[in-house]
């Protein structure tokens, strides 16, 4: 008996089949997805973690993609791209953030053999202040490639060439050099070492006092500006000096006999304070004590200096030289408050100023001087009147002048023309 089919159960089969299809084709595009999700947040991390540098050189050989980039010899980031750009060579690199970087970094091309491969060194090391940016450039100015083997034996060999027999030596001038150098050298090495010594001494000397030096030359510097801006004052000062310097050329002889005299005059000076020694270093003293004198009244002395010009101006307009008399009469200003004079006698301060034994009896007495001053001026206030008129100006103080007559004071303009202008009145 044949058996029979089932048409539902085929179908079932197949549905399962297509569903397990459409599930396996849907989970791997699903880790195709995350894959490449993951690949770019991977990719997005990596550039948020890492500082971008381009730097321009003026050429690169031995540097490529993939070479490092080290601070200190230790490596702290990869070269991106190396791409030549006309005379120089553009070269990013990326730095790991987690490495600071001075803003004002310089990059440098180191070879540490002669056959390895190159690496680039960031430099100075970061000690504070600003970093590099997370996109930087460092320009060609701030970037250095080292010489080439193959230059520095093409130097040499243009040295020997030029230093050779067909060069300086051709007539033997270089060993002519060398022997020279010899025969002055020789038997001159303790000199010569000392020399070096010495030498050394002055250079650490120079490098202990180099704040010194420099601020002379920020000094020198300053003055030379100055000269500069007044440049038309200093030709003028070296005219003026090189016709001092021809006067004093024509005049030689002149000034040799004044020099002469004046060292015979120097010399009787000496002679002089030498016999009068004790004389001298008396005066000397008594120098001292006016000169302490005169600094305790320079109050006094700064109020009889603008006076003192008209006083000797008066001196001389007393004399009458027809009469062959002397037109004047004394005002002593101590007359005019004579009981207040006697107060003023009792402050025994004022007769040695700077004695500290009389200033301290004017500090006892000075209540008992207060009380004087009040007594006396009463005393004067009740024998003074408006019309006593005494001789030597006694108690006329309140009768005096008040308002200096014009051209008789400084300062106080007459109302007379000059005969220049006519005279008369203004």
């Amino acid at each position: 008996m044949a058996a029979v089919r089932n048409p539902f159960r085929r179908d079932l089969r197949s549905t399962f089949r297509e569903a397990g299809r459409g599930t396996k084709i849907g989970l791997a595009l699903g880790i195709v997805l995350v894959l490449v999700l993951a690949g770019v947040g991977w990719w997005a991390f990596g550039q948020y973690n890492r500082t971008t540098i381009t730097a321009y050189f003026d050429r690169s050989i031995g540097i490529y993609k993939g070479s490092d980039v080290r601070i200190l010899g230790v490596p702290v980031g990869k070269v991106d791209s190396v791409q030549p750009q006309g005379e120089q060579v553009k070269v990013v690199m990326h730095v790991d953030r987690g490495y600071d970087v001075p803003a004002d970094a310089r990059a440098a091309q180191i070879t540490p053999s002669v056959v390895s491969d190159r690496y680039i060194q960031l430099a100075p090391v970061y000690k504070g202040g600003q970093k590099l940016g997370r996109n930087a450039t460092i320009p060609k100015d701030r970037t250095v490639t080292p010489v080439e083997v193959d230059r520095l034996y093409k130097s040499i060999t243009e040295l020997s060439d030029a230093l050779g027999p067909n060069g300086a030596n051709k007539d033997g001038a270089l060993n002519d050099l060398v022997r020279t150098g010899a025969a002055n050298l020789s038997g001159n090495g303790d000199a010569l070492a000392n020399s070096l010594t010495q030498l050394s001494h002055a250079a650490r000397y120079l490098s202990d006092a180099r704040g010194d030096i420099f601020d002379t030359i920020k000094n020198l510097q300053v003055f030379v500006h100055t000269l500069a801006v007044n440049d038309d004052q200093v030709r003028q000062f070296n005219s003026q000096l090189a016709s001092l310097a021809g006067f004093l050329s024509d005049e030689r002889s002149d000034l040799g006999q004044a020099l002469n005299l004046l060292s015979l005059a120097l010399g009787d000076v000496a002679r002089f304070v030498d016999n009068n020694r004790d004389l001298v270093a008396s005066n000397a003293d008594a120098l001292t004590t006016l000169t302490k004198t005169l600094a305790d009244q320079s109050s006094d002395v700064a109020k009889a200096l603008p006076v003192l010009p008209l006083a000797l101006s008066n001196l001389i307009n007393v004399h009458d030289a027809e009469s062959g008399t002397l037109n004047m009469r004394a005002n002593l200003t101590q007359l005019q408050d004579p009981f207040g004079t006697l107060c003023q006698l009792m402050d025994l301060g004022k007769l040695v100023p700077g004695d500290p034994k009389f200033d301290a009896l004017s500090r006892q007495l000075r209540p008992v001087l207060d009380q004087c001053k009040t007594i006396t001026d009463q005393l004067t206030a009740g024998v003074q009147t408006p019309s006593l008129v005494l001789p030597f100006g006694i108690l006329s103080g309140p009768n005096e002048q008040r308002n200096p007559v014009p051209g008789t004071v400084p300062g106080t303009p007459s109302d007379q023309a000059p005969p220049s202008q006519g005279g008369g009145q203004r």
